[in-house]
């Protein structure tokens, strides 16, 4: 499988054919790897686009025009392998067309367009799904990047806190959180995984840090932002960005219970979102 290094002054990434997947990112200065290994004793993901939808199907498959569909979790884009377009020093875009393996699963025509962009500190995710078929479209998009946690040999899950940009209302009915700018990890192991729906959170950012080492995640503009650790001793940490904002009409397509996005023949949805490693 292909994987392409991208780097500027302060950072380098490794980008990887499978899944479009951010697989290293690392300041140059510490040469810390914050990208969760994809250790397959834990989970051998570690940041896969959800495509064309969040969560499980219920049963495990869907219908359309008379016709049963069967399809795992999150979609079929985690798993597919995408072909670079363009790569030059600081950046790689990659893309995903349909083809006759994804019709068997989605029978719609489309293509995702992926790319990576070094800045500072930051690596900039870019999103564009173009319509190529003659119906709507219907689709949901989020993200699961994992980061390693703890970062360093000598460093501790429980020295490790999340944080966000302002104040924010915590209250969840799966966790026992108030209100505050952060909560730390060692009183609220994750396990499994929760979530802040429909706008709840106001910060733009939040992002896991120990004190030394510091990684941000962007969240501005996207409706739900969850937390995911796979059991209470997995050594990774997901802070995952899902359903960007969009005017697109709606309908309950996948499943009867959650919406989706309907994108009209021709058009194209675009988002991002940003890792930074801030110190």
């Amino acid at each position: 499988m292909k994987e392409v290094r991208i780097q500027n002054e302060f950072v380098e990434a490794v980008v990887s054919q499978q899944g479009a997947e951010v697989i290293s990112f690392k300041r140059k200065d510490n040469g810390i790897e914050t990208i969760w290994s994809r250790d397959p004793a834990y989970w051998t993901n570690c940041n896969p686009i959800l495509f064309p939808y969040t969560g499980p199907l219920k049963g495990g498959h869907y219908e359309y025009n008379g016709k049963t569909y069967e399809l795992g979790q999150h979609g079929f884009a985690r798993r597919a392998v995408f072909e670079f377009d363009d790569i030059q020093e600081d950046r790689a875009t990659l893309s995903l067309t349909y083809n006759e393996e994804t019709m068997k699963v989605y029978p719609f025509r489309f293509r995702i367009t992926v790319n990576y962009r070094l800045e500072g500190y930051k690596i900039i995710n870019s999103y564009t799904i173009c319509n190529l078929d003659e119906c709507d479209l219907p689709f949901s998009l989020g993200f699961h990047p994992a980061f390693n946690c703890p970062l360093t040999e000598d460093g501790r899950y429980e020295d490790f806190r999340i944080e966000f940009e302002v104040h924010e209302d915590l209250h969840h009915k799966e966790k026992d959180l108030t209100e505050g700018d952060s909560f730390d990890l060692e009183h609220n192991l994750v396990s499994g995984s929760f979530f802040y729906d429909d706008h709840q959170l106001k910060s733009r950012w939040s992002q896991l840090t120990d004190g030394r080492h510091t990684i941000r995640v962007g969240n501005e503009g996207f409706a739900t932002l969850g937390f995911w650790r796979k059991t209470d001793t997995t050594p990774f940490m997901c802070i995952e960005p899902w359903f960007p904002d969009s005017d697109l009409k709606k309908k309950a397509f996948f499943r009867d219970d959650k919406l989706n996005d309907l994108l009209p023949p021709g058009e194209e949805f675009k988002c991002q979102y940003y890792f930074e490693l801030v110190k």
